[in-house]
């Protein structure tokens, strides 16, 4: 399947230095929510040693209109270029691929979602999507954040209706008083998953693990801990695309 052709609408700011940015979609287009796509821009404005590409998570729901993609903007060649991209112009995606998606978890069994940061990506485009078809499987999603202000997404997942859902954000650095349920101060714990995670559902829900490679790691160390297997945990480590050549094949 050869690459897809994105004409850029535009971006907008969704958190202290994150920005989310509008492609159309082409019709034919097509994937699963919570699945990548390596995205190729047309040009560099600066140098970047990985080149004009990078593997992103779609950000928007199959449903929706647009083709979005969010990321924490540095001063990488990459991100600075995109940051200026102007409407109109067209970049390139590779077929989607990944298997960070609901048909993993076939048994319809609870969901929790433990995303760090921008890790919420992938997380957004499928309760976006779950909330579109109002699926009635339950989900808890955990948000990990520094600050509110770095949260990308809050109030919108905060606010999403579906049948069963419970939203947790919590923040590592945050001085104020926790303003009660569902606002929670520290790192995701164990106490604090047994506290919003039924006890008869901690060994049999899925859990979908999303975040640096350190956040991951500390996740996977809890549910260890806790008895829960392996093979109830998902994350997908974007290693589908390697390099510039794979992506502009």
């Amino acid at each position: 399947m050869p690459n897809s052709l994105l004409k850029f609408r535009n971006k907008v700011q969704v958190a202290d230095g994150t920005w989310a940015f509008h492609f159309e979609k082409p019709a034919d287009f097509t994937f699963e929510a919570g699945q990548y796509v390596a995205l190729v821009l047309p040009r560099l404005l600066v140098p970047d040693k990985r080149g004009p590409v990078r593997s992103l998570s779609i950000c928007s729901a199959p449903s929706e209109a647009d083709l979005m993609f969010a990321v924490r903007i540095t001063d990488s060649g990459f991100k600075q270029t995109l940051m200026s991209l102007e409407p109109g112009e067209v970049a390139q995606a590779t077929p989607p691929i990944g298997h960070f998606t609901l048909s993993h978890a076939a048994d319809g069994k609870r969901v929790v979602f433990l995303a760090g940061g921008i890790g919420i990506t992938p997380v957004r485009s499928i309760l976006i999507e779950a909330a579109q078809a109002q699926v009635v499987r339950p989900f808890t999603c955990f948000y990990s954040n520094r600050m509110p202000k770095d949260a990308a997404f809050h109030e919108e997942l905060k606010t999403l209706s579906l049948p069963d859902y419970s939203y947790v954000a919590t923040f590592t650095q945050e001085t104020s008083v926790s303003t009660g349920a569902a606002d929670e101060r520290g790192y995701i714990t164990a106490e604090m998953l047994r506290k919003y995670v039924p006890a008869g559902e901690i060994l049999t829900s899925w859990y979908y693990l999303v975040g640096t490679p350190a956040f991951v790691e500390a996740m996977e160390a809890m549910l260890e801990s806790m008895g829960i297997l392996k093979d109830r945990c998902v994350n997908d480590l974007f290693t589908g695309m390697t390099s510039v050549t794979q992506a502009v094949k």
